[in-house]
Parts: structure tokens; sequence; C-alpha cells
């Protein structure tokens, strides 16, 4: 009998450890189907409304620009025909807005977010019902243009007229005035000379009032037009009431006065026309202003929009972590409390197909996140995750491109102002602590303002990127930050590299511009396109900025210009005849 107490007890003792062992691997079972499934719910989270966000607020951001780009072509548009083209172009591109937003309409569900994105829907749908205004203000604006320089060039015609009738006339005057004087009559002589001295104030008079016609400008002030208006009134009324003597003279008053009066005085004179040219351009520039404005806010709301749900995805990308990390755990003690086996088939499963892809996905969103774009994208051999690596992909793109827009001028493909200004200041901090030299090469094109006066911008921005691209594309450009400073100047900096050679590098870039055979029929160096270069460089002098060295270098290309242009100057170079002098 007391044998079988311990077998019997120990027997119990089994029983309840495999009711234990049941009842853990049921906890176990179902809470791992349970985290399972929130992990899976978080990667679709993540996959099918904060990547998508961040595309659609991207896109919004791009066609909100794009937009604000077509309102300022609109202020300045040449043809009717291309103001229409224009018009049509800004209602498709409210539309594609408001597409846009009703898009992340769908996919948010913080109701503050969605209460702006409710309001800027508001915003859109009014701008794009105020189009037809827009249309018929710019209409109205062209028209009144239009039918001011028709005026001014009608009253521009009467002048040559009037000028030449009374011209005429005066001749006669003289020729019946030498005949008197030869016959010595001096009576007829008297009365000629005083009809000539009549006519003569009479066409002074009228080429003071058609003077006074040829300042009205339609892009003045209304100031400045009414003071004309009233100066111009002032001579009319003067010539009207000068006295006329003769018949002839007073033939020629009434025929020129009829011609001027109704483009003087007419219910739809010059003035009248040119003031309502510069009201309804007023206006119409003002409602695209408006436009213009609410695209700007919307570009803004997207751009926030997207270091939002960035940081979001950073922050959702560290909770799939934490519990990525404490579904390992669990799988781990579920598979000591089975058998070796069993555990190293489920934790292979789980980390080789979910954990480490995850991790893998958070830290490449983060390395993105940081602008490193050759952050290498994980691979996953399943399909949600794979997806969620597509979606990175995408987002990885539109980051680069972000990153791209904000470093590289638009028009020229060189880096920009911003870019090289960060740059040269990280490279001062280096070259001081190695005390190595940096140069910098500073060139604009010469006479740059007759070319566009001549040729036109279109022509001109052609002739910028071709510079750009030579320049940039030399062996001796290469690693080298190539940058376009301003209009049509453009900037490179050296490091560890001494004067003479960035003068000899300057020289290669001079000739590589006049390879180029631009013409150009202002510049006095075989009617070719040149550039003025003006180099400095610093021997890691302690306390040197950059903006002092980019002065020193602005100073050089002021001497390059000062020597007649397609020519280099080094500040040692200058500072040497300074030190002559």
């Amino acid at each position: 009998m007391k044998l079988k107490k311990p077998l019997s007890s120990l027997k119990e003792k089994l029983r309840l450890l495999i009711y234990i062992i049941i009842i853990l691997t049921l906890t176990i079972g179902l809470t791992s189907i349970g985290l399972s499934q929130e992990l899976q719910r978080k990667l679709d989270h993540l996959i099918n409304q904060d990547v998508s966000k961040i595309m659609y607020a991207l896109k919004l951001s791009n066609n909100s620009q794009e937009l604000q780009l077509t309102t300022v072509r609109l202020s300045s548009f040449s043809t009717n025909s291309e103001r229409t083209e224009l018009l049509n172009v800004l209602v498709e591109q409210w539309s594609g807005l408001e597409r846009g937003l009703l898009s992340l309409i769908e996919l948010e569900t913080d109701q503050a977010q969605l209460a702006k994105l409710n309001a800027h829907l508001s915003t859109i749908q009014l701008a794009a019902k105020q189009i037809p205004l827009l249309a018929q203000l710019t209409e109205n604006a062209q028209e009144a243009e239009t039918q001011a320089s028709r005026l001014k060039l009608n009253m521009g015609l009467i002048e040559k007229g009037f000028s030449r009738a009374v011209s005429n006339e005066l001749t006669k005057l003289d020729q019946k005035a030498d005949g008197y004087l030869s016959q010595k009559n001096y009576p007829q002589l008297q009365k000629s000379i005083d009809e000539h001295r009549e006519l003569t104030d009479f066409l002074h008079l009228g080429m003071q009032v058609f003077r006074l016609a040829a300042e009205v400008d339609d892009n003045a002030d209304n100031k400045t037009n009414n003071q004309l208006q009233r100066e111009a009134m002032r001579h009319f009324l003067a010539l009207k009431q000068h006295p006329s003597s003769s018949k002839i003279a007073a033939q020629l008053k009434e025929d020129w006065l009829s011609q001027i009066h109704p483009n003087l005085i007419g219910s739809s004179n010059l003035f009248i026309s040119s003031r309502d040219s510069v009201n309804s351009g007023r206006i119409a520039n003002t409602h695209l202003e408006i436009q213009a404005d609410a695209a700007h806010q919307i570009a803004l709301f997207s751009s926030k929009l997207v270091e939002q749900v960035k940081k979001q995805v950073d922050i959702e990308g560290q909770h799939l972590k934490d519990d990525s990390n404490s579904f390992v755990w669990l799988i781990f003690f579920a598979g000591v409390l089975y058998t070796f086996f069993i555990w190293l088939t489920n934790w292979h499963f789980i980390s080789k197909g979910i954990i480490q892809p995850v991790i893998a996905t958070s830290n490449a969103m983060q390395a993105i996140a940081n602008e490193k774009q050759n952050t290498p994208l994980p691979q996953a051999d399943n399909l949600e995750l794979q997806q969620m690596v597509s979606s990175l992909e995408t987002l990885k793109s539109y980051a680069a491109q972000v990153k791209s827009i904000s470093e590289i001028d638009g028009l020229t493909g060189a880096y920009n102002r911003r870019f090289f200004d960060h740059k040269l200041k990280h490279e001062l901090k280096s070259t001081s602590k190695f005390n190595q030299p940096i140069s910098i090469i500073l060139f604009d094109v010469d006479n740059f303002k007759l070319f566009n006066d001549r040729y036109g911008h279109v022509i001109g921005d052609q002739c910028l990127k071709r510079i750009s691209y030579a320049l940039k594309t030399l062996p001796e450009m290469q690693d080298r930050i190539f940058a376009r400073y301003g209009g049509e100047e453009f900037i490179v900096f050296l490091t560890a590299t001494d004067n003479q050679t960035a003068s000899d590098i300057a020289e290669i870039m001079r000739e590589e511009v006049i390879k180029l055979a631009i013409p150009h029929a202002d510049s006095l160096h075989n009617e070719l396109t040149t550039i003025s270069i003006g180099v400095t460089t610093s021997n890691s002098e302690p306390g040197i900025t950059a903006e002092t060295l980019i002065h020193q270098a602005d100073i050089a290309l002021y001497q390059a210009k000062a020597s007649g242009r397609n020519c280099i100057v080094s500040n040692l170079e200058f500072k040497a005849v300074n030190n002559l002098r």
C-alpha cells in the first residue's frame, strides 16, 4: 500500500503537468495567434494608409507648385489663345488637387486632421468656382490693353500727318515771303510772317499734345496718367483757342482738331482706356494672387503632412518592433516548454519570415527619413512584407526626388545656392583642421542681359543650360561642387587646391565656353558668348568665413569685368597690384 501512493501521486502530478502543459499550450497558442493578427493589422495599416498618405501628399505638393506656376504665367500671357489654354490648365489642376485631397480624406481617421483637409477642400472648390470670373477679368484686361494700344497707335499716325501738313503749309508761307521780299511788298511780307508765326505756335502746341499722349503708359499708376490727361487737355484747349487769321490756317485747325478730339475727349479716349487697362489688370492680378496663395497654402499643408506621416511611420515602426520582440520572447519560451525542435522550427519561421524583415523595414524607413538615400531595402519572402517593401521603394524614390529638388537648380541641373553654402561652410571647418587650401571660382556670363534682350529669355535659359552642362561635365569638375549662385552667376569650390591650380581650371572653363560657340551679337569677343571669372584661395587663415571667401571671389570677378571681360582675375593678383600701388 505504501508503494502505490508514490506511483499514484506521480501519476497525478504527471496528469497535472499534462493539464498545465495543455493549458499553457493553449494560452501560448491563442496569445500567439492574437499577437500575430495584431502584427498583421499594423503592417496592413502601415502599408495601406501611412505610405499611401505620403504618396498622395507628395503628389499634392507637386501639383500645388505647378498650379502656382500657372498663375504666374496667367499674369503675363501674350495672346488670347494662350490665355484660354492656361485657364483650361488651371481648371484641370484644381480638379487634380481636389481628387488628391479626397483620396487623403478617405485615408484619414484623425478628426482634427480631417477638419483641416475639409477646410482645404472648401478652399479648392471655392477657387475652382472663381475660374469663370478670372477668365472674364483677364479677358477685360486684355481688351482694355488692346484698346489703349490701338488709340496710342492712332495718335501716332495723326501726329505724323499733322506734322507733315503744317510743315508743308509753313514751307509755302516761306516761299511766299521770299517772293514778297524780292518784290519789296513789305505789307504782304509782314502779313506772311505773322501767319508763319501763328502756324508755328499752332504746330508747337499740337506737338505738345501728341508728346503727352505718347507718354501714357498702360503699366503706370492712375495718378500719373491723370496728370498726363490734365496737361494734355490744357494744351488741347490752348490749341483749340489758338487764333487763325488766314483761311488756310483755320481749315488746318478745324481738320486736325476733329481728328484729335475723339482720341483725347471721346467716350473711350486714350486716357480712359489706359486707366481701364491698369484697373482691369490690377483686379485680375489680385484674383490670380488669391489663387496662387490658396495653392501655396495647400503646398505648405502637404509638406507638413508628409513630415507628420513620416514621424507617425517611425513611431508605428518602433511599436511594431517592440511587439515583434515580445512575440519573439513568447515563442522562445513556448519552444522551451515543447521541444527544442518545435522551438527551433517556430523561431526560424517567425524570425526569418516576420521579425527580421520587419526590423529591416523599420530601419530602412528610419534611414530614409534621415535622408540616407543609399540605404539597401530588405528582401521579404511573403506577400504582405513584399508589399511593404514595394511601398518603401516608392517612398524612397519620392524622398530622393524631394531631396533633389531641395539641392538642385531646376533650370541648369547644377547645385543650388543653399546646398553650395551648406557644403562650403562644412568644408571650411574640415580644411581648417587639416591646414589645406580651398579655392573658389566665381563666374558669370558676359553681357547676359543684352543676350536676353536680343534673343529672348527662352534662348537665354538654353544658353545657361549649355554652359552649365559643358562645365560641370569637365574632367576637372568631377567630385567638385558646381552650383548656380544666382541669375547668370555660377560658383565652384575646390578643396585641397591652391590658387595656381584653381586659375588653371578656370582657364579651362573659359576656353570650354568659347568652344561652345554660342552666338552673341553684343559680345566684343568675336560675337561669341564668353564668361568672366574671379578666383580666390584661402590657405586656412584663422577666422576665414564662407561669406568672406565668396566676397573676395566677387571682387576678383568685378575686376575681370572691369578688365574687358572674357578673362580671369585672381584675388592674389589683385592684392599684388594693390600692394604695388
